[in-house]
């Protein structure tokens, strides 16, 4: 009886912990594959904003939203965290939640009335998007909470506006009072403001019955009116910083309440 070759048998030993071993390193992608459709979402939405189509651009930059929340779960779930991984994630976050909506915000209510200095709002908004994201990088003290607004949710609370009133800004009074909502997102952006983080958000303290009142009222605006659901949802959060800190300060036995609930 032959006996079988030395490479078959080493193949048979070892092969099973080689195949594992080669998958392994193609794990790698499956994350980064995500972030790039993440890219290709922002680079889409710059795209339909230059062909005047602001719904298309604001759905695009929703469906980044979804894969930037997806990305980091499923680098976690199979053990494909790196620091490539981190880098390669902001800079996707930077074209899809900076650079996007600038040109949406631009396109949809600078262009007209205030083009100059509209310019320079939206270039403000992306500058500070940028310095969020490289703070957030160097950030190695673990919080239950976002210092400043994620560039997420000032691209959301934009993006939600123009999803809102698609037509394009004509009064020169409507532009300002836009230039200045953006010229806050962007500051919120920079700031040592604490936003609550939804990763540690948990629903265990709250009653059951305010908890079935907020969730049907919530699931009745986002069946009739979802235009407007997603705009008061984008606002609250984007704004949840300022106003959580005034409360603190003006009454401070209620947010301790809040943070039971948060934590």
């Amino acid at each position: 009886m032959m006996k079988e070759p030395e490479k078959t048998l080493k193949f048979r030993s070892q092969g099973p912990q080689l195949v594992r071993n080669r998958l392994k390193g193609k794990i790698f992608l499956v994350p980064t594959f995500v972030t790039v459709i993440g890219i290709f979402c922002g680079f889409m939405s710059i795209l339909y904003c230059f062909q005047g189509q602001l719904e298309l651009a604001c759905k695009f930059i929703g469906f980044a939203f979804v894969l930037d929340g997806l990305d980091g779960r499923i680098a976690r779930r199979l053990n494909a965290t790196s620091a490539f991984g981190r880098e390669f994630d902001s800079l996707s976050d930077l074209v899809a939640f900076g650079v996007a909506p600038a040109v949406l915000i631009y396109t949809w209510a600078f262009k007209g009335p205030a083009d100059e200095f509209g310019m320079l709002v939206a270039f403000t908004l992306v500058v500070c998007g940028a310095t969020r994201l490289a703070r957030f990088n160097i950030d190695t003290e673990h919080r239950p909470h976002f210092l400043g607004l994620p560039i997420p949710g000032a691209a959301a609370a934009l993006a939600s506006l123009v999803f809102f009133y698609p037509e394009p800004i004509q009064t020169q009074t409507v532009a300002s009072f836009i230039m200045l909502l953006t010229a806050t997102l962007a500051g919120l952006m920079v700031s040592t403001v604490p936003f609550p983080s939804l990763k540690h958000l948990r629903v265990n303290d709250v009653p059951p019955r305010i908890l079935l009142l907020i969730v049907s009222i919530a699931v009745a605006m986002a069946w009739y009116h979802n235009r407007l659901a997603m705009l008061i949802a984008s606002s609250i959060y984007a704004f949840s910083g300022p106003v959580l800190m005034l409360v603190k300060r003006t009454a401070p036995t209620a947010i301790e309440k809040v943070k039971t609930v948060i934590r």
